[in-house]
């Protein structure tokens, strides 16, 4: 898979999550310090700049992986990837991603040197906005 694709992929994962009520789940915090390392790596404006690539996880997705938000309604995963994307969890799933992330250290799971919690999610904060940005319809 290329590697912009897993961007894609892990992108719409996490906001998935963010848009559920459904607590998080064990080492899902991977996930979040994948996008930021993918970013480091030039990855995220790599596939940010892969419209048809967005379109073909937004349509997969749609079809296979199918959810709805706190709000009743369903995933738009066309808008996500539109410049509606959302990876930075709030409330309650903010404070979920900390404890499972904390646990990931805890289990040997994420290297020494990774990034604070805080230090992640400003990183998860900054790509959410440059990719809303790169990929919101132009007006």
């Amino acid at each position: 898979m290329k590697a912009e694709r897993t961007f894609w992929e892990k992108a719409t994962a996490v906001h998935v999550f963010c848009r559920i009520s459904k607590p998080v789940a064990d080492h899902n915090a991977r996930h979040w310090y994948d996008l930021e390392r993918l970013d480091a790596k030039g990855i995220v404006a790599a596939g940010m700049a892969d419209g048809d690539l967005a379109g073909q996880v937004a349509d997969h997705k749609s079809l296979f992986f199918r959810f709805k938000g706190s709000d009743g309604e369903w995933i738009d995963y066309h808008s996500a990837v539109q410049g509606k994307l959302q990876i930075v969890p709030q409330g309650d799933h903010l404070k979920e991603l900390e404890d499972d992330y904390a646990a990931m250290q805890a289990d040997g799971l994420l290297p020494q040197d990774a990034l604070s919690f805080a230090r992640l999610i400003e990183r998860c904060q900054a790509i959410e906005a440059k990719i809303n940005d790169a990929r919101a319809p132009a007006k």
